[in-house]
């Protein structure tokens, strides 16, 4: 299965080695390791080692990890995961967006465009996600996406010696067809 997903800024596709070094540059960078638990700082290797082990993940269908890149300056700006679990047939989405581009639409649109594509090329029946509840700018993405709170998982993360809470969002596919009619 090629992947490659348009959205009127972004193109959502699969990574190369040579993004590398763009992912190193991005993830390397304290706000990250806070919010989501990325090593810092985070070295070359470990950009190599996930991206290497990525094309057999979407052959199999068990998580499509894919590059958030700008149209207008052909750079990566995020990235956005979304795995499988096909025994219940859901996604789980996950992303995060470069300290640079913050701000700008990009996570919105990026996870709007896979929320689609969950929805209609997989046949998902729900999408969910989860953040750290102090991550306001994340939970704000997934509310204007139309992914409802679902719970506080409370102190549910072990991250940089604090536990945090975790708050847990979905939409189904019959929510998501119904607003795509409105």
């Amino acid at each position: 299965m090629v992947i490659k997903l348009e959205s009127e800024r972004l193109c959502i596709e699969p990574f190369t080695s040579d993004d590398a070094f763009r992912i190193k540059e991005l993830a390397n960078d304290k706000r990250l390791a806070d919010i989501l638990g990325l090593p810092h700082p985070y070295e070359l290797k470990f950009a190599q080692d996930w991206i290497e082990v990525q094309p057999e993940l979407i052959k199999l269908g068990v998580e499509y990890p894919l590059g958030i890149v700008s149209k207008k300056s052909r750079e990566i700006v995020g990235t956005i995961t979304l795995r499988i679990d096909k025994v219940n047939n859901r996604g789980e989405l996950g992303y995060w967006i470069g300290q640079d581009y913050l701000g700008k639409g990009f996570a919105t649109e990026a996870v709007n465009r896979m929320i689609h594509f969950g929805f209609t090329e997989l046949g998902l029946n729900k999408i969910w996600a989860s953040a750290i509840s102090r991550n306001k700018s994340s939970t704000r993405v997934l509310e204007k996406c139309g992914l409802r709170k679902e719970g506080t998982l409370r102190q549910n993360r072990l991250l940089l010696d604090t536990y945090e809470d975790v708050d847990v969002y979905g939409l189904l596919k019959t929510e998501y067809t119904a607003s795509a009619l409105k």
